[in-house]
């Protein structure tokens, strides 16, 4: 019997974990702003349950409440989530009710969490990319505007910095092949890293 009932809780285990897999997938396909919203709000639904599991109010959520219809249900795989979690349909499909254990609730609560952490950091690195792309761009197009947002990486920098003294020693040898006069005037060069500001170069930032 012992063994019969370990094979019940583990398929149970393996369908809880399969649907929420199922429901994180679909609910990761939407804006982040939407998704941050929807897990916020489920975290503390089910906090409340785990920490209060005998409380009839934490385990029923109305599916008119306007709250709730905004930051979880119209988000796509929300109420999949919650399914899967445990909650059923009520009073003609008004309502959803949880009849689930309280450790159950914690172990999709635990699940939850983690995802909405690896879907923070995907975000996160989503919009790192972006900005580096969008700075290699900018340098790209303009590769000798001294900008601190151009120059990402310390090789970067260090580049873009020789390539400026290079161009400025070119202009101050082209100028003293001209004529002692026009030499003479190579100080007063505003090219370069010469007597531009360069303090964009310095590590971190201006």
């Amino acid at each position: 019997a012992q063994a019969i009932k370990a094979v019940v809780i583990q398929q149970r285990r393996d369908a809880m974990t399969e649907a929420l897999n199922a429901a994180f997938h679909q609910m990761a396909q939407s804006d982040w702003p939407k998704q941050e919203t929807c897990y916020v709000t489920l975290l503390k639904l089910l906090k409340n349950i785990v920490e209060h599991p005998a409380e009839a109010k934490f385990r029923h959520l109305k599916m008119q409440n306007a709250a709730l219809k905004a930051k979880v249900f119209d988000l796509p795989g929300a109420l999949d989530f919650l399914r899967s979690v445990g909650f059923q349909e009520v009073e003609n499909g008004e309502a959803l009710e949880c009849s689930a254990p309280a450790e159950e609730v914690k172990t999709a609560k635990n699940r939850l969490e983690k995802h909405a952490d690896d879907a923070k950091m995907n975000e996160l690195r989503r919009e790192r990319d972006a900005k580096i792309a969008e700075e290699k761009a900018k340098a790209k197009k303009d590769p000798f505007t001294c900008h601190k947002e151009l120059a990402t990486t310390e090789e970067e920098r260090e580049a873009l910095r020789k390539e400026l003294e290079r161009d400025r020693l070119e202009m101050a040898a082209e100028l003293a092949h001209r004529g002692p006069t026009q030499a003479s005037k190579a100080s007063d060069l505003k090219f370069g890293a010469h007597e531009a500001d360069t303090s964009c170069f310095k590590k971190g930032g201006g």
